[in-house]
C-alpha cells in the first residue's frame, strides 16, 4: 500500500528517531492486517505528530477513533479503501510509570528492514512477553513460543531485565524452556512489586471516554434480498484494519440473554439464509407482549452489560445485522402482534445505534433477488423503511441498485464520516 510506504519514506525524511516494535514482516507495504506499534524517541515526539497530522490531510486520511494516552495513545485512521490502528509510544514502553525495558536499550537493538527501522526478534519477543505477562498475569502461548524460538535455549541478557529484581530474572532463566501457567504466576507476582499501576491511573482518560466513546455501534437494515449481508461481509475486513480487529457481530439485538427457543429448550436454525420470513405465525397479544418485553431487557439491561462496556473504552466496532426498528417495519418476522404505539415508546428506551445505515432499492429489483415475500409485502417495507430513514437522524440512505463496490463504498463513506465527526476536535499538531 502505497499510503504505509509514504508514512515510512516520511519519518526517514524528518530524520525521527523511531522503531517499529513488532509485526513488521510485510512493511512498508502493509502491517499484515496487524496494527503498528512504533516507539518514538522522546524528542521526536512532537515531530512524529506533525507528520501525522500532515500525512492525514494530505491522504484524505480520517481520524476515526482516539484513545488518548500519556504514553501510548492509540489513532484509528481510514478512508473508504484503507485504514490502520496506529498506536504511538511516547518515549518508551511502560507499564504504570516505569519502563519495561529502558528505551536506550531498545533503540540500541534495532535494523533495518526494507527502509523501516523496526526492533531486533529477540528483543521484540521479550518485550511483548514481559507487557503480555504485567497486563494480563500471563501470557498466550504465541508469545511463550516466540519467546522460546528466539532464545534458542540461551539466557536472557541481565540488560534487558534491568528494571526487574534479580530474581525475577533468575526464575525466568531457569523456566524459559518449559515456561507453564504456576510458573507466569510466579513470575507475575515477583514483577508486581516493582510495577505497580495506580488503581487511578489514567483515571480521568477513561471517565473521559465514557462521554466520548471510541467505540461504536453500527445497524444495517433492510429487506431480504436488499444486499445487505453482501455489504456487511464487504465493510467489515476494511473495519478490522482500522480497529485492529474489534469489530464484532451480532444478529438483531445484543443476545446478552438467550433466545426465547432457547430459552425453553427449542432448537435454532443460525445457518443458512432463511427461505420463509413470515413462516411462523405471530403470536397473540399476550404472548406478543410477553415476547417483547422479553427482548426489551435484552436491548437495555443486555447492551449494557455486553456491548457498552467495550464500546466505552476500546477503539471498536460493533455491527448489527437488523435492529429493534425491525419490529415496526416487519414485525410479522419476530411474531410480534402489538400495537405500533407501543413499539415506538421501545424505540425511544433503547440505546440506538451510533450509525444506521438502512438498505434498499426498488421494490422490484429485491424481489427479484430474493421472491420469499409477495411483490406488495416487499413493496411495502422497502416504504416502511424509507419512511423510517428519512425521519430518524442518525439513518442513511444506501442505493443498494447500483453494483456491490459502488454499494458497500457508499456504506463505508457514510460509516467513517459519522465516525469523524466524533473526533473532529483532535488536534494531533497543535502548533
Amino acid at each position: 500500500m502505497v499510503l504505509l510506504s509514504q508514512f515510512f519514506i516520511d519519518l526517514n525524511i524528518q530524520n525521527i528517531q523511531y522503531t517499529v516494535l513488532r509485526n513488521y514482516q510485510f512493511l512498508p507495504e502493509s502491517t499484515g492486517g496487524s496494527d503498528l506499534d512504533i516507539l518514538v524517541h522522546q524528542k521526536d515526539e512532537t515531530k512524529i505528530m506533525y507528520l501525522m497530522d500532515t500525512y492525514i490531510k494530505t491522504n484524505n486520511l480520517r481520524l476515526v477513533s482516539v484513545i488518548n494516552d500519556k504514553q501510548c495513545p492509540k489513532y484509528c485512521i481510514s478512508n473508504e479503501y484503507w485504514g490502520i490502528q496506529m498506536d504511538i509510544f511516547k518515549g518508551s514502553v511502560y507499564f504504570g510509570e516505569k519502563e519495561l525495558i529502558p528505551s536506550s536499550i531498545l533503540f540500541k537493538n534495532t535494523h533495518d528492514y526494507q527502509g523501516v527501522r523496526v526492533l531486533n526478534p529477540k528483543e521484540g519477543a521479550i518485550l511483548a512477553f514481559l507487557k503480555e505477562l504485567l497486563n494480563n498475569k500471563n501470557c498466550g502461548k504465541e508469545y511463550i513460543i516466540e519467546l522460546q524460538r528466539q532464545l534458542h535455549n540461551q539466557n536472557i541478557d541481565p540488560e534487558l531485565l534491568c528494571q526487574f529484581k534479580p530474581e525475577f530474572h533468575r526464575y525466568l532463566n531457569q523456566h524459559i524452556s518449559h515456561l507453564n501457567d504456576e510458573h507466569q504466576s510466579v513470575l507475575y507476582h515477583l514483577a508486581k512489586k516493582d510495577f505497580k499501576r495506580s488503581r487511578f491511573a489514567g483515571f480521568k482518560n477513561k471517565v473521559g471516554r465514557f462521554f466520548y466513546n471510541p467505540g461504536y455501534t453500527v445497524a444495517f437494515l433492510g429487506t431480504d434480498g436488499s444486499g445487505k449481508s453482501t455489504v456487511i461481509n464487504r465493510v467489515r475486513p476494511l473495519l478490522n484494519e482500522a480497529f485492529h480487529k474489534k469489530v464484532y457481530y451480532e444478529h438483531m439485538r445484543p443476545n446478552q440473554f438467550p433466545s426465547i427457543a432457547r430459552l425453553i429448550g427449542k432448537n435454532e436454525k443460525l445457518s443458512g439464509p432463511i427461505t420463509n420470513p413470515h413462516d411462523s405465525l405471530p403470536s397473540g397479544l399476550i404472548g406478543s407482549f410477553l415476547r417483547w418485553s422479553y427482548y426489551m431487557l435484552d436491548y437495555t439491561i443486555g447492551y449494557y452489560l455486553k456491548i457498552y462496556p467495550k464500546k466505552a473504552i476500546r477503539s471498536c466496532v460493533w455491527i448489527f445485522d437488523r435492529y429493534y426498528y425491525d419490529y415496526l417495519i416487519d414485525p410479522k418476522r419476530a411474531r410480534i402482534n402489538l400495537p405500533q404505539w407501543i413499539l415506538k415508546i421501545g424505540q425511544f428506551i433503547i440505546p440506538e445505534p451510533d450509525i444506521i445505515l438502512c438498505l434498499g432499492t426498488d421494490a422490484e429489483t429485491i424481489h427479484n433477488r430474493k421472491p420469499e415475500l409477495p411483490y406488495k409485502e416487499v413493496e411495502r417495507q422497502v416504504a416502511e423503511l424509507k419512511s423510517f430513514c428519512s425521519s430518524h437522524k442518525r439513518a442513511v440512505w444506501i442505493d443498494t441498485g447500483n453494483s456491490i463496490e459502488k454499494s458497500s463504498t457508499d456504506a463505508l463513506k457514510a460509516i467513517i464520516k459519522v465516525m469523524a465527526k466524533r473526533f473532529e476536535s483532535v488536534k494531533l499538531n497543535d502548533k
